[in-house]
């Protein structure tokens, strides 16, 4: 391996190990339903796009395990924030419903900037761009090594879904790495989110 390569992935670990410091740190004080980047408030993001859902396509657009979401979906039931009932077209399926209460805290986490959007101060807009396709390229890399898991599929349905439930919004970043050539690189910086655990 070159010097610069080594160089490089010890940055990347460092920089993995200081998000999970920020990450933990933003959680004291505050509940993880209203971090967009966990579990329940990215299931809340989905679903002021779309306030009913069913839990199957909820379970495709997450990428989760069937038994993470369940407990997920569990824990913003108990808090009032959903409602799941069968369909009543098919009682195989369940439709999970936003109620005025998750609508609310949707709202609050869009007008959160978290502090991981705020360390990216420190490039501008051009640098911020060229970092974007940077990391297009890498991850695309990533997920060569996982064969199995057709990211790009989801990454198409997740840019269609956006596009029917929020077209007045812009391109998220399912849209912009969805629709990524064979070079690897952004057409447009947006706003999107960052995947991250549960």
């Amino acid at each position: 391996m070159s010097e610069i390569k080594s160089t490089i992935t010890e940055q990347l670990q460092q920089l993995q190990v200081l998000m999970q410091r920020m990450a933990f740190r933003g959680f004291v004080g505050r509940t993880a339903t209203r971090n967009p980047h966990r579990g329940q408030g990215r299931v809340l993001a989905i679903m002021k796009m779309k306030p009913e859902i069913s839990q199957r396509e909820l379970n495709y657009l997450l990428g989760m395990s069937k038994q993470s979401l369940a407990e997920l979906l569990s824990k913003l039931d108990k808090s009032g924030y959903i409602t799941r009932e069968p369909s009543e077209e098919d009682k195989r399926v369940t439709l999970i419903k936003l109620t005025e209460e998750g609508m609310k805290i949707a709202d609050d986490m869009d007008d959160e900037e978290t502090e991981a959007s705020k360390i990216l101060n420190c490039l501008n807009e051009e640098e911020l761009t060229k970092f974007s396709d940077y990391l297009d390229r890498i991850i695309k890399q990533y997920e060569e090594r996982f064969p199995e898991e057709d990211f790009e599929e989801r990454r198409k349905i997740m840019e269609a879904f956006v596009s029917r439930y929020r077209p007045s919004h812009g391109r998220s970043n399912y849209d912009r790495r969805g629709s990524r050539g064979e070079g690897g690189g952004h057409r447009h910086h947006g706003e999107g989110r960052s995947r991250s655990d549960r």
